[in-house]
């Protein structure tokens, strides 16, 4: 299997591709139509690319298998043995919290304690299986019809089993991570339950509780958080706290948010307690089977006719496809691969290669003009990449706010300034070796070495060695030192302009036109000169 890219019309195991519904490091997840019309989510990774990837998803398929909860996502097929490494979901129309949250604004009162209830129900009934997810993010709790639902188990394991994390790296979403985990500690479900709190903190406040890139990490470990003063907040700040023991449960948190439990401060060394405020207390919560919620003989919980989290909600049944992959390894040695990366455009090598061919060839009518088209493009695609870098980086710190498309776009003059200057390195080596192989095809045509001493064979020949050249140095230009940017900020140009198979293929055929004009320019004009504008003389033959 070649990567997970997979274009709409597309089929991956029978499953034709409707469209991509996101895209991380080690896989990708696509809206599919079954062959009896049904529509499905399937999430591809490359097994042979990627073996850890690959296993995860065989713990995904595993976890979800042994799960029956209406906030969690039902299995309807998967292939794990083949190339063709994927999993099936039931498609449930709807967007991410993160989304939902950007669109709508945070939620309040039972509307969000309602949220809380059923997400920690369901993160309550996969540890009730033994499985530890390890992402509990915004972007993996997807809004669903029936309500919120747990997704994306990529990076989930079971407490049993050995850890699939690449060495020196913590898997997670920066921001999201336990503190403990950032400190060396194994995640479980203590961990996951604290990731849980921070997804409540961010659908209560419409940002992320402890933000992104590098300052996340540290305010993490200082639990430097900042909530609204609405109920369940004390609850909340607490089970964001450093200290594992001293953290309420989810269904502390929730009792909390609907007024029937608060949180009393730390003092002398004594644990938090819960309390109900005000009225005695109707139900005193049991033991739960996590070491670190024992309740302590001074922790008692009041409940008014609120519904308990064993996982029997009376909501429907209902899953949901697998969101963006947004769980990327977190760098403890480089503070800045914390934030969750851009993600990748879809790739059009066939389109990019022939558009560059086109360009390169055209060399062997006009080489100096055709080769600085090859170095604006470049800078152009670079400047594009840099520009939705910059945008990407503001919306994971600041959140998505309206303008920020247009604001970022006034900065493209800047994003050129510095694309040109980055590119100057592989625009000089491109000259060099592009110009170099040109100039030696050239005298090897004049000397009659490789051409005959004829018109045609002379023209046919120079043009030959200046279409190579232009060639050489498209190439050099695309895989030059620090160009990798430039590659990608093609592809996102390509995708813009050709978001579709078909217009890619129109594009195709627009760049095959302009190759064959190349070539019945050369044939047509036998008797002249390339232009070599903007050299003041032409070079002797």
């Amino acid at each position: 299997m070649a990567g997970v890219t997979r274009q709409a019309g597309e089929e991956i195991g029978g499953y034709t591709v409707l469209d991509t519904l996101g895209r991380g490091g080690s896989g990708a997840v696509y809206k599919v139509r079954d062959g009896g019309g049904n529509e499905a989510a399937l999430k591809l990774v490359d097994a042979r690319a990627d073996r850890v990837a690959a296993q995860r998803l065989e713990r995904e398929v595993h976890a979800l298998q042994s799960l029956r909860h209406p906030a969690v996502p039902r299995i309807l097929d998967a292939e794990l043995d083949g190339d063709e490494t994927f999993v099936v979901f039931e498609y449930i129309p709807g967007v991410s919290l993160w989304q939902h949250v950007q669109d709508h604004g945070p939620l309040a009162g039972e509307e969000l304690a309602a949220f809380a209830d059923r997400t920690a129900s369901a993160l309550e009934a996969v540890h009730d299986t033994g499985v530890v997810h390890r992402d509990v993010t915004p972007s993996n709790i997807m809004m669903g019809p029936d309500g919120p639902v747990l997704i994306d188990f990529g990076l989930s394991h079971r407490e049993q089993d050995p850890r699939l994390t690449r060495d020196g790296l913590v898997s997670g979403t920066a921001g999201y991570v336990a503190p403990e985990v950032i400190d060396g500690a194994e995640p479980g479900p203590i961990a996951d339950c604290w990731s849980w709190a921070a997804t409540v903190a961010y659908t209560m406040t419409g940002h992320a509780p402890f933000g992104s890139g590098t300052g996340a990490i540290s305010r993490t470990l200082e639990t430097d958080v900042e909530l609204p003063d609405a109920p369940g907040a004390q609850a909340l700040r607490a089970a964001l706290g450093r200290d594992i023991g001293g953290r309420p449960s989810p269904a502390e948190v929730v009792a909390a948010m609907r007024g029937a439990t608060t949180v009393m401060p730390r003092s002398e060394g004594v644990a938090p307690t819960v309390v109900a405020p005000g009225i005695a207390a109707t139900a005193v919560m049991t033991a739960s089977a996590d070491p670190a919620y024992e309740a302590s003989p001074t922790t008692t919980v009041a409940y008014d006719g609120y519904d308990d989290l064993s996982g029997t909600s009376t909501g429907s049944p209902a899953s949901a496809p697998s969101p963006p992959i947004s769980g990327e390894p977190l760098l403890a040695e480089e503070p800045e691969s914390h934030e969750i990366p851009i993600e990748r455009a879809p790739r059009h090598h066939l389109m990019v290669g022939v558009w560059m061919l086109a360009f390169a060839v055209a060399a062997a009518l006009a080489p100096f003009l055709s080769f600085f088209v090859l170095v604006g493009g470049a800078i152009l695609v670079r400047a594009v990449q840099r520009r939705a870098n910059a945008l990407h980086v503001a919306r994971q710190r600041k959140g998505q706010r309206r303008g920020d498309a247009a604001l970022h776009t006034l900065g493209l003059p800047w994003h050129l300034l510095r694309a040109a200057g980055e590119t100057v390195p592989a625009a000089l080596l491109s000259a060099a070796l592009g110009g170099g192989t040109a100039a030696l095809g050239w005298w090897l045509v004049s000397t009659y070495r490789v051409a005959p001493d004829t018109s045609a064979g002379q023209t046919w020949g120079h043009a030959i060695a200046l279409g190579i050249g232009g060639i050489v140095a498209a190439l050099v230009l695309w895989w030059g030192p620090w160009m990798a940017m430039t590659r990608e900020g093609g592809h996102r140009v390509a995708h813009a302009l050709a978001p579709t198979r078909a217009v890619a293929v129109a594009w195709i055929v627009v760049a095959l036109v302009a190759i064959a004009v190349v070539c019945l320019a050369v044939y047509l004009n036998t008797t002249t000169d390339p232009w070599f504008w903007p050299a003041p003389q032409l070079p002797d033959q």
